[in-house]
């Protein structure tokens, strides 16, 4: 174009014919050669490297998903036929720092798949809150609506695979950067360090792959961190399982709200008329009996935990015996051998956080005494495919920092004086969806133990000390293999049972303390030292079981609506009855709905539990005053009565003004009302027990004397408690 103007304007300014040829010299040659080069048509050479080329020398590693390795690079391969299909993925963060970010964790799942746009593939999170049923035309405008989110993205490198059209992108952009939301979480103190992060293996299996990567985050202005060694920096682990989305028979069950279980739930816009939106499946895992013909029999598929090798030797079998506690409930429903317990070899080539694997795991969280039992469940199902129970080695460390303090210096004065003891035993733990069953319970442990030192009611050390420590082990398996199974929290299975039957040894070996393990138990005091520990299965956990796992009668002409409501119907029966976390938190009405609280009279209970904290507090000088040892194991021991006044205070105050609430259904018991006032006497008993325990002047008044002993505590620990203390 340029240079067809040029000849224009020279053809007007020489006055020369447009179509008669110019002199050669008359034209910019470099113009000319310019427009020529612009016409010759070469095709544009391909930078792009081969993929063969690519990974060439690298080692590979072939599965589920294909990656190719060496030492200064990670590839991803992405095949056409995985693009835009979806898969499971679950982070667990493996190791933190020992302080707020815990081992073991699981962290999260949802389903995943691989978009590519361009050049681009991005990671994406599937949005499976709402959903329509495909053959109707509202699923277009859910699909076209509800937005996916993108959780990582990368450029493809270099050319596909000629043979087979795979791509490479940088796995570091998907498995290599701050997904913990570290930075966030620390107020941005620590800062994601990517030059001293690696990868410490990756391992790939026709159905899943398992990667799993050590993060390091190193900070300019760190916060103070008694676990590291420098809180400049800090290496977490953490491991990333990506498995298939298999087709199975397996059948989702729907929610009932008598019943506490976990939910996978969405919004189904599939019938606009429906009053209910909501579809709710409990989380259950898929477990069959191998023959439905017959009253008993193994499952296809039971449910396998596996003991971690780092669980010590001496509490393996307290945790095996904590598992296998539910195979009575699952015995109740039909299931021979419904739980199997492994253990982990100590060369083991496979990580427990491995989807394929079910784990107990025992960490190291310092000053830390709790456990957790979460688990992962298929978001359009509710399916369970995977949990992992992890316990503090710090919860058992409390039972013996206890038994060093308050009960072996006794002991050797006591046997000396040839003092003949009667009955054993002690207890208390803790676990949720937020659980802190654990934390709870190493109060109760110290309040259990200076109970006994004062009924001198403890014999010989050792033995003692490890049945306490194992019951207390099975109570705590018990709780959180609860969870694992699918169950919530029930904190009114402590009001089942009246304060003369938990005062009956005879009663509470055959029925244990609570109704549930699933409550947050209080030690059981009342029966002599006898039971302090629910170490089985309560009425309210088998028939939870029922409810998530037994299997139609063979034969059956009931739907599975009508047979489930069936086993439902008897919510209203006594030791059924089931309150959880929104029931017992800020709101909660229901005097009955408490954690550590005990017996169908919580009054009568809690005023058994002052009278022992007060008699503790008399013979505390006479029990633990000893020459040569320090004052502020006195004040330990004090702290731990008026934890009971607290529990007392914070619970019964919702008897006065209090309403019962009952979960049935219309219909279910015409003499029961949703909603029942707390009759006037009860109401009354709470508040003159509250005026004449806690709000009385004298209530907590102790001699001069005796208050001058209970020193602080002196000694320092890696958390400066006593620097925080003093500025106080």
């Amino acid at each position: 174009m340029k240079l067809l103007v040029l000849i224009l304007i020279l053809c007007f300014t020489l006055k020369a014919d447009p179509l008669k040829p110019l002199p050669i010299d008359f034209l910019d040659k470099k113009e000319i050669k310019k427009e020529q080069k612009k016409q010759q048509t070469k095709p544009k050479k391909d930078k792009k490297k081969k993929y063969e080329d690519l990974v060439n020398e690298m080692e590979s590693i072939s599965g589920f998903f294909d990656f190719y390795i060496n030492k200064e690079k990670v590839y991803l391969s992405i095949k056409p036929e995985q693009l835009n299909v979806e898969f499971l993925m679950g982070y667990t963060r493996q190791a933190g720092d020992g302080y707020q970010f815990d081992g073991g964790s699981m962290m999260g799942e949802g389903v995943y798949f691989f978009n590519r746009v361009g050049d681009i593939i991005q990671l994406v999170e599937k949005n499976t809150k709402f959903r329509a049923d495909k053959s109707r035309a509202i699923h277009r405008s859910v699909e076209n609506h509800i937005p996916n989110s993108i959780i990582a993205s990368s450029k493809i490198d270099g050319k596909p695979n000629e043979k087979t059209n795979a791509i490479l992108v940088d796995a570091n952009k998907f498995f290599m950067y701050d997904f913990a939301n570290v930075a966030r979480r620390t107020n941005n103190k620590y800062i994601f360090d990517k030059e001293n992060s690696y990868y410490n293996y990756i391992k790939s299996f026709p159905l899943n792959t398992e990667v799993d990567v050590y993060l390091h985050f190193k900070s300019k202005n760190p916060q103070n961190r008694f676990t590291l060694t420098s809180t400049k920096s800090m290496m977490h682990r953490y491991h990333m399982s990506i498995s298939a989305i298999e087709d199975s028979d397996y059948s989702s069950r729907i929610e009932d709200d008598r019943v506490g279980y976990f939910t996978t739930m969405y919004q189904d816009y599939s019938n606009t008329l429906q009053e209910d939106p909501y579809v709710r499946y409990i989380n259950r895992w898929d477990l069959k009996k191998e023959n439905s013909h017959e009253k008993l029999s193994k499952p296809v598929k039971p449910i396998i935990f596996w003991l971690e090798n780092t669980i010590p030797q001496e509490f393996r079998q307290a945790v095996t015996d904590g598992i296998l506690g539910w195979n009575k409930a699952f015995e109740k429903i039909g299931f021979i051998d419904a739980m199997v317990v492994k253990q982990m070899p100590d060369d083991a080539t496979w990580d427990p956080a491995d989807v394929r694997y079910n784990t107990i795991r025992w960490i190291v969280q310092p000053e830390s005494a709790y456990a957790v039992g979460p688990s992962r469940a298929n978001p359009y199902t509710g399916e369970l495919y995977d949990a992992d129970i992890r316990i503090s080695n710090d919860y058992v460390r409390f039972y013996f920092d206890d038994y060093k303090n308050f009960i072996e210096p006794l002991m050797i004065e006591k046997n000396i004086e040839d003092l003949w003891l009667e009955n054993k035993d002690f207890s208390d733990y803790d676990e949720s969806e937020t659980c802190n069953y654990g934390e709870y319970l190493k109060h109760k442990m110290s309040f259990t133990w200076n109970y006994l030192v004062s009924k001198d009611m403890v014999i010989d050390s050792h033995d003692e000390m490890m049945k306490f420590v194992q019951d207390g082990i099975i109570d705590l398996l018990l709780h959180e293999v609860g969870h694992t199974l699918g169950l919530r929290h029930n904190f009114k299975a402590s009001s089942v049972f009246s304060y003369e039957e938990l005062s009956n040894p005879t009663f509470t070996e055959i029925y244990g303390v609570t109704g549930s393990v699933m409550d947050y138990n209080a030690t059981n005091l009342l029966d002599g030292g006898n039971n302090y520990f629910q170490t089985k299965p309560g009425p309210y956990d088998y028939w939870a079981i029922e409810y998530g796992y037994s299997e139609k009668p063979y034969g059956s002409n009931l739907s599975d609506s009508e047979w489930l409501e069936l086993i439902a119907l008897k919510s209203t029966e006594p030791w059924l009855a089931y309150a959880t976390d929104e029931d017992t938190y800020g709101t909660s009405i229901d005097p009955l709905t408490n954690r550590r609280d005990m017996t169908s009279d919580p009054i009568k209970f809690y005023e058994h539990q002052l009278r022992i904290a007060n008699e503790y507090w008399s013979n505390l000088s006479i029990n633990f005053e000893k020459d040569g040892e320090r004052y502020p194991k006195l004040r330990s021991v004090f702290s731990q009565g008026l934890y009971e006044y607290y529990g007392a205070s914070r619970n019964l105050p919702k008897f006065i003004g209090g309403i019962h609430h009952s979960r049935h259904h219309i219909g279910q018991n015409d003499n029961l009302l949703p909603l029942t006032v707390v009759k006037a006497d009860e109401q009354r008993r709470a508040l003159y027990f509250l005026i004449d325990n806690i709000l009385d002047s004298d209530a907590f008044y102790f001699s001069p004397s005796f208050l001058n002993k209970l020193a602080p505590e002196r000694y320092d620990d890696f958390m400066d408690r006593l620097w925080r203390m003093s500025r106080l």
